[in-house]
Protein backbone atom coordinates (compact mmCIF):
# COMPACT_ATOMS: atom_id res chain seq x y z
CA UNK A 1 0.00 0.00 0.00
CA UNK A 2 2.66 2.54 -1.02
CA UNK A 3 1.35 3.66 -4.41
CA UNK A 4 -0.49 6.97 -4.16
CA UNK A 5 -3.82 7.26 -5.96
CA UNK A 6 -4.70 10.75 -4.67
CA UNK A 7 -2.58 13.62 -3.41
CA UNK A 8 -3.90 16.86 -1.89
CA UNK A 9 -1.39 19.63 -1.25
CA UNK A 10 -1.72 23.17 0.16
CA UNK A 11 -5.51 23.17 -0.32
CA UNK A 12 -7.05 26.53 0.63
CA UNK A 13 -10.78 27.28 0.76
CA UNK A 14 -12.66 30.43 1.78
CA UNK A 15 -16.36 31.14 2.28
CA UNK A 16 -17.32 34.73 1.48
CA UNK A 17 -20.18 35.65 3.85
CA UNK A 18 -21.80 38.89 5.01
CA UNK A 19 -20.01 38.57 8.34
CA UNK A 20 -16.61 38.19 6.71
CA UNK A 21 -14.32 35.72 4.96
CA UNK A 22 -14.37 32.27 6.58
CA UNK A 23 -10.91 30.71 6.09
CA UNK A 24 -12.23 27.14 6.15
CA UNK A 25 -9.14 25.32 4.85
CA UNK A 26 -5.64 26.62 5.47
CA UNK A 27 -3.12 24.60 3.45
CA UNK A 28 -4.52 21.06 3.86
CA UNK A 29 -2.26 18.22 2.78
CA UNK A 30 -3.31 14.55 2.38
CA UNK A 31 -2.30 11.52 0.40
CA UNK A 32 -4.31 8.35 -0.23
CA UNK A 33 -2.70 5.05 -1.15
CA UNK A 34 -4.26 2.31 -3.23
CA UNK A 35 -6.29 -0.14 -1.18
CA UNK A 36 -6.14 1.74 2.13
CA UNK A 37 -8.69 3.48 4.36
CA UNK A 38 -7.63 6.97 5.40
CA UNK A 39 -9.51 8.49 8.31
CA UNK A 40 -10.07 12.24 8.70
CA UNK A 41 -10.96 13.08 12.29
CA UNK A 42 -11.52 16.25 14.26
CA UNK A 43 -14.06 18.44 16.05
CA UNK A 44 -17.18 19.78 14.37
CA UNK A 45 -16.31 22.67 12.06
CA UNK A 46 -12.67 21.70 11.57
CA UNK A 47 -13.09 21.32 7.78
CA UNK A 48 -13.49 17.56 7.36
CA UNK A 49 -16.56 17.60 5.11
CA UNK A 50 -15.46 20.55 2.96
CA UNK A 51 -12.16 18.77 2.38
CA UNK A 52 -14.12 15.88 0.87
CA UNK A 53 -16.21 18.25 -1.24
CA UNK A 54 -13.09 20.15 -2.37
CA UNK A 55 -11.52 16.93 -3.66
CA UNK A 56 -14.52 16.58 -5.99
CA UNK A 57 -14.55 20.34 -6.69
CA UNK A 58 -18.13 20.46 -5.38
CA UNK A 59 -17.83 23.29 -2.88
CA UNK A 60 -21.21 25.09 -2.64
CA UNK A 61 -21.37 28.89 -2.90
CA UNK A 62 -20.31 31.19 -1.31
CA UNK A 63 -17.30 28.88 -0.98
CA UNK A 64 -14.34 29.22 -3.32
CA UNK A 65 -11.14 27.20 -3.60
CA UNK A 66 -8.32 29.74 -3.49
CA UNK A 67 -5.31 27.51 -4.05
CA UNK A 68 -3.67 24.13 -3.83
CA UNK A 69 -3.69 20.94 -5.87
CA UNK A 70 -5.77 17.77 -5.97
CA UNK A 71 -3.91 15.24 -8.11
CA UNK A 72 -5.69 11.99 -9.07
CA UNK A 73 -4.05 9.01 -10.73
CA UNK A 74 -6.50 8.15 -13.52
CA UNK A 75 -5.87 5.52 -16.19
CA UNK A 76 -2.14 5.56 -15.65
CA UNK A 77 -1.69 9.35 -15.69
CA UNK A 78 -1.93 12.13 -13.13
CA UNK A 79 -4.83 14.60 -13.42
CA UNK A 80 -5.07 17.91 -11.55
CA UNK A 81 -8.78 18.08 -10.73
CA UNK A 82 -8.97 21.73 -9.65
CA UNK A 83 -7.92 22.95 -13.11
CA UNK A 84 -10.17 20.61 -15.13
CA UNK A 85 -13.40 21.71 -16.81
CA UNK A 86 -16.83 20.72 -15.47
CA UNK A 87 -17.46 18.32 -18.39
CA UNK A 88 -14.42 16.26 -17.41
CA UNK A 89 -15.23 16.42 -13.69
CA UNK A 90 -18.69 14.97 -14.33
CA UNK A 91 -17.01 11.90 -15.79
CA UNK A 92 -14.75 11.61 -12.74
CA UNK A 93 -17.48 12.06 -10.11
CA UNK A 94 -19.21 8.74 -9.57
CA UNK A 95 -16.88 6.81 -11.86
CA UNK A 96 -13.43 7.43 -10.36
CA UNK A 97 -14.39 9.12 -7.06
CA UNK A 98 -17.73 8.74 -5.29
CA UNK A 99 -19.03 10.27 -2.09
CA UNK A 100 -21.44 8.99 0.55
CA UNK A 101 -22.98 12.09 2.07
CA UNK A 102 -23.68 12.62 5.76
CA UNK A 103 -27.47 12.72 5.60
CA UNK A 104 -29.02 10.14 3.24
CA UNK A 105 -32.39 11.95 3.31
CA UNK A 106 -30.87 15.07 1.76
CA UNK A 107 -28.77 13.03 -0.69
CA UNK A 108 -31.83 11.25 -2.16
CA UNK A 109 -34.38 13.01 -4.37
CA UNK A 110 -37.84 12.58 -2.75
CA UNK A 111 -39.74 12.46 -6.07
CA UNK A 112 -37.79 9.54 -7.59
CA UNK A 113 -37.67 5.92 -6.48
CA UNK A 114 -34.51 4.38 -5.08
CA UNK A 115 -34.16 2.28 -8.25
CA UNK A 116 -34.50 5.29 -10.56
CA UNK A 117 -31.71 7.12 -8.75
CA UNK A 118 -29.32 4.17 -8.99
CA UNK A 119 -30.28 3.67 -12.64
CA UNK A 120 -29.49 7.33 -13.36
CA UNK A 121 -25.94 6.83 -12.08
CA UNK A 122 -25.51 3.67 -14.15
CA UNK A 123 -26.82 5.27 -17.34
CA UNK A 124 -24.56 8.30 -16.90
CA UNK A 125 -21.30 6.39 -16.37
CA UNK A 126 -21.78 2.88 -17.73
CA UNK A 127 -23.87 3.33 -20.87
CA UNK A 128 -21.55 1.34 -23.14
CA UNK A 129 -21.36 -1.57 -20.71
CA UNK A 130 -25.16 -1.62 -20.35
CA UNK A 131 -25.64 -1.55 -24.13
CA UNK A 132 -23.23 -4.45 -24.51
CA UNK A 133 -25.03 -6.42 -21.79
CA UNK A 134 -28.39 -5.67 -23.47
CA UNK A 135 -27.07 -6.97 -26.82
CA UNK A 136 -25.80 -10.12 -25.12
CA UNK A 137 -29.20 -10.63 -23.49
CA UNK A 138 -30.93 -10.23 -26.87
CA UNK A 139 -28.47 -12.72 -28.39
CA UNK A 140 -29.34 -15.23 -25.67
CA UNK A 141 -33.04 -14.67 -26.37
CA UNK A 142 -32.41 -15.24 -30.08
CA UNK A 143 -30.49 -18.41 -29.32
CA UNK A 144 -33.29 -19.65 -27.06
CA UNK A 145 -35.91 -18.85 -29.71
CA UNK A 146 -33.78 -20.55 -32.37
CA UNK A 147 -33.48 -23.76 -30.36
CA UNK A 148 -37.17 -23.69 -29.52
CA UNK A 149 -38.04 -23.05 -33.18
CA UNK A 150 -35.84 -25.93 -34.31
CA UNK A 151 -37.64 -28.22 -31.88
CA UNK A 152 -41.04 -27.02 -33.09
CA UNK A 153 -39.97 -27.39 -36.73
CA UNK A 154 -38.93 -30.95 -36.12
CA UNK A 155 -42.30 -31.78 -34.59
CA UNK A 156 -44.16 -29.87 -37.33
CA UNK A 157 -42.11 -31.61 -40.03
CA UNK A 158 -43.19 -34.95 -38.66
CA UNK A 159 -46.81 -33.72 -38.65
CA UNK A 160 -46.39 -32.39 -42.20
CA UNK A 161 -45.02 -35.71 -43.37
CA UNK A 162 -48.11 -37.41 -42.00
CA UNK A 163 -50.74 -34.81 -43.04
CA UNK A 164 -49.12 -33.44 -46.21
CA UNK A 165 -49.89 -29.78 -45.17
CA UNK A 166 -47.26 -27.02 -45.44
CA UNK A 167 -46.06 -25.55 -42.14
CA UNK A 168 -45.90 -21.69 -41.88
CA UNK A 169 -42.51 -20.53 -40.51
CA UNK A 170 -42.37 -17.81 -37.86
CA UNK A 171 -39.93 -14.96 -38.58
CA UNK A 172 -38.20 -12.89 -35.88
CA UNK A 173 -40.05 -9.70 -34.93
CA UNK A 174 -39.08 -6.59 -36.86
CA UNK A 175 -38.70 -4.37 -33.78
CA UNK A 176 -36.59 -6.98 -32.00
CA UNK A 177 -34.02 -7.03 -34.82
CA UNK A 178 -34.31 -3.27 -35.30
CA UNK A 179 -33.52 -2.53 -31.64
CA UNK A 180 -30.62 -4.97 -31.69
CA UNK A 181 -29.11 -3.37 -34.80
CA UNK A 182 -29.64 0.09 -33.31
CA UNK A 183 -27.80 -0.87 -30.12
CA UNK A 184 -24.89 -2.22 -32.16
CA UNK A 185 -24.82 1.07 -34.11
CA UNK A 186 -24.81 2.97 -30.80
CA UNK A 187 -21.61 1.22 -29.74
CA UNK A 188 -19.88 2.22 -32.97
CA UNK A 189 -21.13 5.83 -33.28
CA UNK A 190 -23.44 7.11 -30.52
CA UNK A 191 -23.57 10.62 -32.06
CA UNK A 192 -24.76 9.68 -35.54
CA UNK A 193 -27.52 11.77 -37.16
CA UNK A 194 -29.67 8.68 -37.66
CA UNK A 195 -29.75 7.97 -33.92
CA UNK A 196 -30.54 11.61 -33.11
CA UNK A 197 -33.57 11.43 -35.39
CA UNK A 198 -34.68 8.06 -33.99
CA UNK A 199 -34.65 9.39 -30.42
CA UNK A 200 -37.51 11.73 -31.37
CA UNK A 201 -39.74 8.92 -32.70
CA UNK A 202 -41.39 7.01 -29.77
CA UNK A 203 -41.79 3.66 -31.53
CA UNK A 204 -38.19 3.67 -32.74
CA UNK A 205 -36.47 4.69 -29.49
CA UNK A 206 -37.73 1.64 -27.62
CA UNK A 207 -34.14 0.40 -27.51
CA UNK A 208 -33.62 2.90 -24.69
CA UNK A 209 -36.22 1.07 -22.61
CA UNK A 210 -34.24 -2.15 -23.09
CA UNK A 211 -31.06 -0.50 -21.81
CA UNK A 212 -32.93 1.01 -18.87
CA UNK A 213 -34.38 -2.40 -18.05
CA UNK A 214 -30.85 -3.81 -17.98
CA UNK A 215 -29.78 -0.95 -15.69
CA UNK A 216 -32.71 -1.71 -13.36
CA UNK A 217 -31.62 -5.35 -13.15
CA UNK A 218 -28.14 -4.09 -12.19
CA UNK A 219 -29.70 -1.84 -9.53
CA UNK A 220 -31.52 -4.81 -8.01
CA UNK A 221 -28.26 -6.78 -7.92
CA UNK A 222 -26.40 -3.89 -6.27
CA UNK A 223 -29.09 -3.59 -3.58
CA UNK A 224 -28.78 -7.32 -2.98
CA UNK A 225 -25.04 -6.84 -2.43
CA UNK A 226 -25.96 -4.12 0.10
CA UNK A 227 -27.89 -6.83 2.00
CA UNK A 228 -31.23 -5.10 1.52
CA UNK A 229 -34.04 -7.65 1.89
CA UNK A 230 -36.40 -8.00 -1.09
CA UNK A 231 -34.43 -5.66 -3.40
CA UNK A 232 -36.99 -6.16 -6.22
CA UNK A 233 -39.52 -4.32 -4.05
CA UNK A 234 -37.11 -1.70 -2.67
CA UNK A 235 -36.13 -0.42 -6.15
CA UNK A 236 -39.71 0.82 -6.51
CA UNK A 237 -39.83 2.54 -3.11
CA UNK A 238 -39.48 6.29 -2.52
CA UNK A 239 -36.98 7.70 0.04
CA UNK A 240 -39.71 8.50 2.60
CA UNK A 241 -40.69 4.81 2.60
CA UNK A 242 -37.18 3.72 3.62
CA UNK A 243 -35.78 3.44 7.14
CA UNK A 244 -32.61 5.36 8.00
CA UNK A 245 -30.40 2.30 7.58
CA UNK A 246 -31.99 1.33 4.27
CA UNK A 247 -31.70 4.90 2.93
CA UNK A 248 -28.00 4.92 3.83
CA UNK A 249 -27.51 1.59 2.04
CA UNK A 250 -29.20 3.02 -1.07
CA UNK A 251 -26.82 6.01 -0.98
CA UNK A 252 -23.85 3.65 -0.64
CA UNK A 253 -25.25 1.59 -3.55
CA UNK A 254 -25.37 4.75 -5.70
CA UNK A 255 -21.77 5.57 -4.75
CA UNK A 256 -20.47 2.07 -5.55
CA UNK A 257 -22.64 1.43 -8.62
CA UNK A 258 -19.79 2.22 -11.02
CA UNK A 259 -17.02 0.55 -9.00
CA UNK A 260 -15.05 3.77 -8.20
CA UNK A 261 -11.37 3.75 -7.27
CA UNK A 262 -11.99 6.12 -4.34
CA UNK A 263 -14.95 6.32 -1.97
CA UNK A 264 -15.32 9.35 0.31
CA UNK A 265 -17.58 8.43 3.24
CA UNK A 266 -18.69 11.54 5.14
CA UNK A 267 -19.87 10.30 8.55
CA UNK A 268 -22.15 7.66 6.97
CA UNK A 269 -23.45 6.42 10.35
CA UNK A 270 -24.67 9.79 11.69
CA UNK A 271 -28.21 9.70 13.17
CA UNK A 272 -28.35 5.89 13.04
CA UNK A 273 -28.81 3.68 16.09
CA UNK A 274 -25.83 1.70 17.39
CA UNK A 275 -26.79 -1.66 15.87
CA UNK A 276 -27.37 -0.16 12.41
CA UNK A 277 -24.09 1.79 12.71
CA UNK A 278 -22.25 -1.47 13.26
CA UNK A 279 -23.94 -3.05 10.24
CA UNK A 280 -23.03 -0.09 7.99
CA UNK A 281 -19.40 -0.08 9.17
CA UNK A 282 -19.09 -3.82 8.61
CA UNK A 283 -20.72 -3.45 5.18
CA UNK A 284 -18.25 -0.72 4.15
CA UNK A 285 -15.30 -2.92 5.17
CA UNK A 286 -16.66 -5.84 3.15
CA UNK A 287 -17.43 -3.67 0.12
CA UNK A 288 -13.93 -2.23 0.21
CA UNK A 289 -12.52 -5.73 -0.25
CA UNK A 290 -15.12 -6.68 -2.86
CA UNK A 291 -14.69 -3.56 -5.05
CA UNK A 292 -10.97 -2.98 -4.26
CA UNK A 293 -11.66 0.67 -3.46
CA UNK A 294 -9.60 3.13 -1.46
CA UNK A 295 -11.63 4.94 1.20
CA UNK A 296 -11.46 8.36 2.83
CA UNK A 297 -13.53 7.97 6.00
CA UNK A 298 -14.61 11.26 7.63
CA UNK A 299 -15.66 11.01 11.28
CA UNK A 300 -15.32 12.61 14.72
CA UNK A 301 -15.24 9.22 16.50
CA UNK A 302 -11.76 7.95 17.36
CA UNK A 303 -13.21 4.52 18.11
CA UNK A 304 -14.43 4.22 14.51
CA UNK A 305 -11.00 5.37 13.30
CA UNK A 306 -9.31 2.61 15.31
CA UNK A 307 -11.70 0.00 13.87
CA UNK A 308 -11.88 1.12 10.24
CA UNK A 309 -8.73 2.98 9.18
CA UNK A 310 -5.14 2.20 8.22
CA UNK A 311 -3.95 5.80 8.58
CA UNK A 312 -5.51 8.91 10.11
CA UNK A 313 -5.31 12.64 9.45
CA UNK A 314 -6.16 14.75 12.50
CA UNK A 315 -7.68 18.12 11.53
CA UNK A 316 -8.03 21.26 13.58
CA UNK A 317 -9.48 24.59 12.36
CA UNK A 318 -8.83 23.90 8.69
CA UNK A 319 -5.37 22.30 8.96
CA UNK A 320 -4.10 18.73 9.12
CA UNK A 321 -2.04 18.86 12.31
CA UNK A 322 -0.98 15.20 12.32
CA UNK A 323 -0.92 12.39 9.75
CA UNK A 324 0.29 8.88 10.54
CA UNK A 325 -0.55 5.20 10.82
CA UNK A 326 -3.49 4.59 13.16
CA UNK A 327 -1.47 2.49 15.61
CA UNK A 328 1.24 5.15 15.74
CA UNK A 329 -1.24 7.92 16.54
CA UNK A 330 -2.85 5.96 19.37
CA UNK A 331 0.49 4.74 20.72
CA UNK A 332 2.50 7.95 20.47
CA UNK A 333 0.50 11.06 19.46
CA UNK A 334 2.86 13.97 18.78
CA UNK A 335 0.62 17.01 18.36
CA UNK A 336 -0.86 18.50 21.56
CA UNK A 337 -4.32 18.57 19.95
CA UNK A 338 -4.15 14.86 19.08
CA UNK A 339 -3.17 14.07 22.66
CA UNK A 340 -6.01 16.20 24.03
CA UNK A 341 -8.46 14.53 21.62
CA UNK A 342 -7.46 11.05 22.81
CA UNK A 343 -7.54 12.10 26.48
CA UNK A 344 -11.10 13.41 26.07
CA UNK A 345 -12.41 9.91 25.20
CA UNK A 346 -14.56 8.77 28.17
CA UNK A 347 -13.04 5.87 30.11
CA UNK A 348 -14.76 3.82 32.84
CA UNK A 349 -13.53 4.68 36.33
CA UNK A 350 -11.67 7.83 35.25
CA UNK A 351 -12.87 11.44 35.48
CA UNK A 352 -14.05 13.01 32.23
CA UNK A 353 -11.47 15.33 30.69
CA UNK A 354 -12.34 17.85 27.98
CA UNK A 355 -10.21 20.11 25.79
CA UNK A 356 -10.03 23.54 27.40
CA UNK A 357 -11.20 26.57 25.42
CA UNK A 358 -13.37 26.68 22.29
CA UNK A 359 -12.82 26.21 18.58
CA UNK A 360 -11.69 29.58 17.16
CA UNK A 361 -13.77 31.58 14.70
CA UNK A 362 -12.43 31.01 11.20
CA UNK A 363 -13.51 34.51 10.17
CA UNK A 364 -10.75 35.86 12.38
CA UNK A 365 -8.57 32.83 13.25
CA UNK A 366 -5.54 33.09 15.57
CA UNK A 367 -2.28 34.06 13.88
CA UNK A 368 0.41 31.42 13.68
CA UNK A 369 -0.73 28.00 14.91
CA UNK A 370 -4.52 28.01 15.16
CA UNK A 371 -4.36 25.81 18.29
CA UNK A 372 -2.15 28.26 20.21
CA UNK A 373 -4.90 29.68 22.49
CA UNK A 374 -5.83 26.18 23.72
CA UNK A 375 -2.37 24.59 23.78
CA UNK A 376 -0.60 24.13 27.15
CA UNK A 377 2.78 24.07 25.34
CA UNK A 378 2.32 27.26 23.28
CA UNK A 379 5.50 29.31 22.76
CA UNK A 380 5.99 32.83 21.48
CA UNK A 381 6.65 31.63 17.93
CA UNK A 382 3.31 29.76 17.93
CA UNK A 383 1.46 33.10 18.02
CA UNK A 384 3.20 34.58 14.99
CA UNK A 385 4.28 31.83 12.58
CA UNK A 386 2.26 28.94 11.16
CA UNK A 387 4.24 25.69 11.64
CA UNK A 388 5.12 23.60 8.61
CA UNK A 389 4.40 19.90 8.31
CA UNK A 390 7.50 17.89 9.17
CA UNK A 391 8.15 14.14 9.00
CA UNK A 392 9.24 13.34 12.56
CA UNK A 393 9.29 9.59 11.94
CA UNK A 394 8.81 7.54 8.80
CA UNK A 395 5.33 8.40 7.43
CA UNK A 396 4.50 10.34 10.62
CA UNK A 397 3.88 14.02 9.85
CA UNK A 398 3.04 16.75 12.34
CA UNK A 399 2.55 20.55 12.28
CA UNK A 400 4.07 21.72 15.55
CA UNK A 401 7.12 23.71 16.63
CA UNK A 402 7.73 21.20 19.42
CA UNK A 403 8.99 18.78 16.77
CA UNK A 404 10.69 21.04 14.23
Amino acid sequence: MTEEILKVSDLRLNFYTYEGVVQALDGVFLNLRKGETLGIVGETGCGKSVTGLSILNLVPPPGRIEGGQVVLERKGREVELLTEKEVFLRRVRGRDISMVFQDPRSALDPVYTAGDQIVEVLLHHRTKELIQETIERLDKQDEGVRKETEGVKKIESEKQAKSGKKVKREKPGFLHNFYKNTLQALLKNPRSLRLKIMRRIPILNGYRRLVKKEAKNEAVEILRIMRIPDPERVVGMYPHELSGGMAQRVVIAMALACDPDILIADEPTTNLDVTVQLQILQLIKELKERFSSSIIYITHDMGVVAEMCDRVAVMYAGSVVELAEVGEVFKEPLHPYTRALLESIPRPGLPFKSIEGIVPSLINPPKGCRFNDRCPYAMEVCHTVKPKSVEVKKNHFVECFLHE
